[in-house]
């Protein structure tokens, strides 16, 4: 029976009976902050246990999980993986105990046609209802039903708090000889025999964060089934890596390594038939798959740095099995093919998938090769002073310098049996934020402000802006300031003198300015009181207080006073634009590039928009125009746009994007371009597209890795901005003395005249250089003990690639036998090149790299390079004479150990 099956076949079987069947949630619960992924098939039923009307008191579901505390398992344990699906059965103050063993038994032995004499039970040492109704209502033997404690049969909560309670699981009999011999062994043993493989938990407890429990006041019902483990079972497999879910990737991690030439390793014992390193691969090729195909990027935060890690991981074991180019992308795609009869959602994101594995494939490669030889000199360092630790200094300098993360040092380092000085890391890592501080911060000036408060036992600013857009007139178009909205008659909350000297910060009990949130900048406008008269320049939230900062023209205020608050419609309008316009891009830019495209981040304000996108390359001119075309074809058709109010849920099952780190209510605010967008947003926008007037993106650009930025304007900008680049065009047109259409020729004639005389510069300058050094080797000593010339000498080169190109020339001409450091000041830092001769750099003599290394301590200058060339740079400029003149003492030092 196919795994496939097998899910149908339980989703079908709890359907037929009233049962809800709910899509898998995404990876990232979207309402629990205490944990990274879904980790179990109940985290996203939490709130139901809990509220007295869930959508449904009955839901079957097959939900995706990433569980990172199975991490170091994987490759060891025939049965734990770090992605995952979670058959599940639930209910919500619906049936309880006696029908979930009911059904589990009946699901078991009748549709999956379990033997019904390898089974074994446990439950909860307290739970003498669950063992008899396994004894009375199933019939069970007692004999094997086994009582255990809280670590084995107490389930909960799923993060800190949540609801929890004692569980009955489904153990099979995998026979003597996967056992530990013991007569008595049962479920329980810590060996392999009895393979758990139906968890039934009986929720019915509420845990709160300081691990308290309080009796729900409607238990429930929450199994978990995992798939990957009853197809292993079912199908009579030893492992996962055996099951029709697993054997396609593994086949195709062994094909990956033959094709490099590589030597596929032996099974490591831990898992039958299969190596740990191959296990390791096959695992984390799932796992990045479907976190990817979630848009859960590889970073260094949060979930994409899980991501991350997890492709790392199976990189290095790539490496280990001589595996040396990119390959996991192509992994990718072996399972998508596998896993997309069950995950549709997989197939149309296939492309996208591989692009970022081999984006992130190669970036790590470089990583490794930039930073391997620090730490093979870091290694050798340590163990020659017969340590067993790596200093927190050098793992920082490691993480610092070539972006090695502390984890894959430590990876790194386990391999050869050493340690690393994490507290050492994270005070150097501290030490770095500390210099980044400011000596004054803003924490500190706003920590010394004290509101001066009215009576406001319970302060909250209630937004009435949204209703402004009634009061628009062409005036605002081209108005500066001076076109204001119907005044808002307000209550001053509290005051306090603002960060700049002549701004007071004021706080009202409603007020019609939009206080910058969700990347939209604040309002700007005018408040008025009784002999007072104030600017306001910005508002921002500060709980639940909207925060007006003015710059008063006329009087003062204070708590109590009534006021008028009035918006600049001017600057209103003109951030509306951008903000509708930035959805409609990024609706654009889904259809253009595909669904992978989701916002990471935004700026709106009234002069231009700015809008930050996942993507992982640089958009063609083609697809650049594609955006364009499609958001002005958006603009032309003048579609309505449409707030509303709903739930959360509500919203998500309509469709709406949302932000994956933004955290939102149980109401939501959605806006709606019909036939085109639906977002969730709280932000201010135009009534109809057409009021956009026009779309021009002005750059595309890089911000992070797989990330891009897109910046562009609306409405009367777009001509302003044409205005502007016309006139360039027609001023170079002016200097060149071309017509503008000829102007692009012309560029092209000069790029490649500037191109041949900078070839033939530098060249001019390295055959200066290389005849500059000749005049150094007479500065070449001969070393007494070992007969070796060494030659330590500064120069005038004024580029690394000159002084390369001089050490290029002397390592040739010395020939055999000679050591050479070169060292030069250039553009006011010292940079150092060591080079050996080829006799000298074979292994157990001089390295070029510990030649540099020893030096350059000197005057504080770090590198590294191959045994017979290494490079180094920074440190102390004036001593860098001093570190030349050490070099021949380096040399006879290393010739001595």
């Amino acid at each position: 029976m196919t795994a496939s099956e097998i899910r149908r076949r339980y989703i079908e079987y709890f359907a037929e009976r009233g049962h809800d069947v709910v899509p898998s949630a995404p990876l990232i619960p979207r309402d629990d902050p205490t944990l990274l992924f879904n980790s179990a098939g109940m985290v996203p039923f939490k709130r139901y246990y809990l509220t007295d009307e869930p959508p449904y008191r009955r839901a079957v579901t097959s939900q995706r999980c990433l569980r990172l505390s199975d991490l170091d398992e994987v490759g060891r344990s025939p049965y734990h993986a770090t992605f995952f699906e979670m058959l599940g059965n639930f209910s919500f103050g619906d049936y309880f105990k006696e029908q979930a063993i009911e059904w589990a038994w009946d699901f078991l032995t009748n549709v999956l046609e379990f033997d019904a004499d390898r089974l074994w039970v446990t439950v909860h040492t307290s739970d003498d209802a669950a063992a008899e109704i396994w004894r009375t209502k199933i019939g069970f033997p007692a004999e094997r039903i086994v009582a255990l404690g809280d670590k084995d049969n107490f389930w909960g909560p799923a993060g800190d708090s949540g609801p929890c309670g004692p569980c009955s699981e489904i153990h099979v009999d995998m026979g003597e000889e996967a056992g530990c011999g013991d007569p008595d062994c049962k479920p329980g043993c810590d060996c392999r025999r009895f393979f758990e493989i139906w968890n039934l938990v009986f929720p019915q407890f509420m845990q709160s964060a300081d691990g308290t429990r309080e009796p729900l006041a409607r238990p429930g019902i929450d199994t978990g089934m995992g798939l990957e483990r009853m197809a292993a079972v079912i199908q009579g497999a030893a492992s996962l890596y055996e099951t029709d879910l697993m054997k396609p990737i593994v086949a195709a991690v062994r094909s990956e390594v033959e094709e490099a030439g590589g030597e596929l390793p032996a099974p490591s014992g831990e898992i039958p038939g299969i190596a740990t390193e191959i296990a390791v691969i096959s695992d984390h090729a799932r796992a990045m798959t479907f976190a990817i195909a979630e848009n859960i990027l590889p970073s260094n935060e949060a979930q994409g740095y899980v991501v991350r890690r997890v492709i790392r991981r199976a990189v290095r074991r790539g490496l280990a099995l001589g595996i040396s180019e990119p390959f996991l992308y192509r992994l990718s795609g072996v399972v998508v093919e596998v896993m997309k009869d069950g995950h549709q959602h997989l197939e149309p994101l296939r492309e996208h998938i591989a692009l970022v594995v081999r984006s992130e494939e190669e970036r790590f490669h470089t990583t490794l090769s930039q930073g391997s030889t620090l730490f093979e000199e870091i290694v050798s360092r340590v163990v020659e002073a017969g340590g067993t630790t790596i200093t927190g200094a050098d793992a920082f300098a490691l993480y610092d310098t070539y972006g090695f993360p502390p984890d894959l040092t430590s990876e790194m380092a386990a391999e050869r049996g050493l340690d690393v000085d994490m507290s050492g890391f994270e005070s150097a890592m501290e030490e770095q934020k500390e210099r980044g501080r400011s000596a004054g911060s803003f924490a500190k000036a706003v920590g010394a402000r004290e509101w001066t408060v009215g009576d406001d036992s319970t302060p909250r600013t209630e937004f009435v802006g949204y209703g402004l857009r009634a009061l628009r007139s062409v005036e605002a178009e081209t108005a500066s300031r001076g076109v204001l909205s119907e005044a808002v008659e307000a209550t001053v909350l509290r005051v306090r003198a603002g960060l700049e000297e002549g701004l007071l910060e004021v706080a009202l009990d409603r007020t019609p300015f939009y206080a910058e949130s969700g990347g939209q900048t604040a309002d700007s406008g005018w408040i008025q009181g009784d002999g007072f008269e104030a600017e306001v320049i910005n508002a921002y939230t500060e709980d639940e207080l909207t925060v007006h900062v003015v710059k008063p023209t006329t009087g003062t205020v204070g708590p109590g006073a009534q006021v008028s608050a009035s918006v600049d419609l001017a600057v209103r309008r003109r951030t509306e634009k951008n903000h509708t316009a930035t959805h409609l891009m990024q609706a654009a830019l889904r259809h253009t590039l595909g669904d992978h495209v989701h916002q990471s981040g935004s700026w709106v304000g009234p002069e231009r928009l700015r809008f930050d996108f996942t993507h992982f390359s640089a958009l063609s001119p083609h697809e650049l125009v594609q955006v364009e075309d499609a958001v002005n074809a958006w603009v032309r058709a003048d579609l309505p746009v449409r707030e509303d109010e709903t739930t959360l849920d509500c919203a998500i099952e309509q469709g709406a994007t949302a932000l994956f780190d933004e955290k939102y209510g149980d109401t939501v605010r959605t806006i709606a371009v019909e036939g085109v967008s639906l977002e969730l947003c709280g932000g201010t926008h135009v009534a109809r597209t057409g009021e956009i007037g026009g779309f021009r993106i002005v750059s595309e650009s890089s911000v992070a890795a797989g990330t891009r930025r897109i910046e562009a304007l609306t409405g009367a900008d777009v001509v302003l901005h044409a205005r502007a680049a016309e006139q360039s065009l027609h001023d170079a047109a002016v200097q060149l003395k071309v017509r503008p259409d000829e102007l692009a020729g012309r560029v092209r004639d000069l790029s490649a005249e500037v191109s041949r005389l900078t070839k033939e510069l530098a060249a001019e300058r390295r055959a200066s250089a290389g005849a500059s050094a000749d005049g150094l080797l007479d500065q070449a000593v001969t070393l007494e003990t070992s007969g070796i010339r060494v030659l330590a000498a500064r120069t005038d080169a004024e580029t690394v690639p000159d002084l390369r190109a001089q050490a290029d020339g002397l390592r040739e001409k010395l020939g055999t036998t000679a050591v050479g450091v070169l060292g030069a000041v250039i553009d006011g830092k010292p940079s150092l090149i060591a080079f050996v001769t080829d006799d000298l750099s074979k292994p157990g003599r001089v390295k070029a790299g510990d030649v540099i290394r020893l030096a350059g301590e000197i005057m504080g200058a770090r590198g590294g390079g191959k045994p017979h060339m290494a490079q180094a740079g920074g440190g102390d400029a004036s001593k860098l004479d001093d570190a030349l003149a050490a070099v021949a003492g380096v040399v006879e030092k290393l010739l001595g150990e």
